[in-house]
């Protein structure tokens, strides 16, 4: 049988609390590790910026608003690209339920 899940993305993301965060300056990426169970994820700094602003307040067409901004680029290629960002850290567990 293939069981099929849903990943759910909250309408206001708030990261987990016990989260470390180690830049990599040579590769211009930060890794992420979840201090519960050691997942661990690599984001360039696009993504990370995302996940700053998952304070749990912020949904992701303010994030993609601000982000278009202070880029200067295309608002809706950008909450395209904020709404896959959002996505996948969804699915490793990375934001409170």
């Amino acid at each position: 049988m293939n069981e099929a899940f849903e990943i759910i993305v909250p309408h206001m993301p708030k990261r987990v609390e016990k989260l470390i965060c180690e830049e990599l300056e040579e590769q211009g990426a930060y890794v992420y590790i979840h201090e519960d169970d050691g997942t661990t994820i690599t984001l360039n700094p696009t993504a990370s910026a995302v996940f700053d602003m998952c304070d749990g307040q912020t949904t992701a067409e303010d994030m993609a608003k601000i982000l278009s901004e202070t880029l200067d680029v295309d608002y809706t290629n950008t909450l395209r690209d904020v709404r896959e960002i959002l996505t996948e850290l969804s699915g490793f567990g990375f934001f409170q339920t």
